[in-house]
């Protein structure tokens, strides 16, 4: 009730006290000490909802569609007949607008074409060089220059050493050791398919051709180091055994003519028997290349 122009509490006579925007002066103190906290409090839930609404319209907004020249439904202007969804351009596009596709993963890593390569490397070496035996520029050292080409490149290759004018099929690794006289290459252009190089004509050979079979027989060496201490060994036991045959021939004709002195028997017998055995023993080191003898 009022008395005296006060706010008297009508149950206990007390005054009541008013604060001029009519809250009670305990509720006025609460307000104003946490002011800031009231604040701060309110710009995060008008943030919160902000975000809330940014996200729920993203969700709904629709997603670009390119539509095919002249796809359209019968009587209708705008819902395509093909529709592709534009999520990003490929990597190659250069100019805005290109809608290029993608190229496939197979398209972009895909393996080298070997047997191009060899066909390049065998023509442009040929064109560029000579088989001359004047200047002791042989069939060796053009397959070694054409194997070293082809392991840069990236392709399994050997040197092979053998007879090309011959079936060895039948011979033995000392025949083959001691009748090789050519050099070439084979590469590998797959996991079991391989071709020939000629390297004094430039020339591919593959397996279905005519008397191709020559040129996958022989020695096959994994680099120029081996063909080449292959090649010593050869040259010397073909020397060696050459001149223990010479001595056998020149014993038998002297001793068919004209009877020997005994000193003179016994010196001619141990020079036979002495190049007889440099001749077996250069052989036994060569017979450690004959696991890589290729007969079949």
């Amino acid at each position: 009730m009022i008395r005296d122009g006060r706010l008297i509490c009508p149950v206990c006579g007390r005054q009541i006290s008013i604060t001029p925007n009519g809250s009670t002066p305990e509720e006025a103190s609460f307000f104003k000490s946490n002011r800031k906290l009231l604040m701060i409090a309110l710009v995060v839930a008008v943030c919160l909802i902000g975000a809330l609404l940014f996200f729920a319209a993203g969700r709904n907004f629709p997603k670009e569609t390119v539509t095919s020249p002249g796809a359209r439904s019968a009587g209708s202007i705008s819902p395509p007949d093909t529709v592709r969804q534009v999520t990003a351009l490929p990597a190659t596009t250069a100019t805005p607008g290109d809608f290029r596709p993608a190229l496939a993963p197979e398209e972009i890593h895909a393996p080298p074409d070997k047997m191009k390569i060899i066909e390049q490397i065998a023509a442009q070496y040929h064109q560029n060089h000579s088989y001359t035996l004047e200047a002791d520029f042989v069939c060796l050292d053009m397959a070694i220059d054409v194997w070293n080409q082809l392991i840069t490149h990236g392709i399994e290759a050997k040197i092979m050493g053998g007879n090309i004018r011959e079936n060895i099929t039948a011979w033995n690794f000392r025949q083959l050791a001691r009748e090789s006289d050519h050099a070439w290459v084979v590469a590998w252009i797959g996991p079991r398919e391989k071709v020939a190089i000629e390297t004094t004509e430039g020339k591919i050979i593959k397996p279905d051709m005519p008397n191709a079979s020559v040129y996958f027989k022989g020695i096959e060496f994994d680099s120029p180091a081996q063909i080449k201490h292959f090649e010593l060994l050869r040259r010397k036991m073909n020397d060696a055994c050459r001149a223990a045959q010479d001595l056998i021939n020149e014993w038998n004709q002297n001793i068919s003519v004209k009877p020997m002195p005994a000193a003179e028997a016994i010196a001619g017998k141990s020079r036979i028997e002495q190049k007889k055995q440099e001749c077996e023993n250069i052989y036994r080191e060569l017979a450690a290349f004959e696991g890589k003898a290729i007969f079949y």
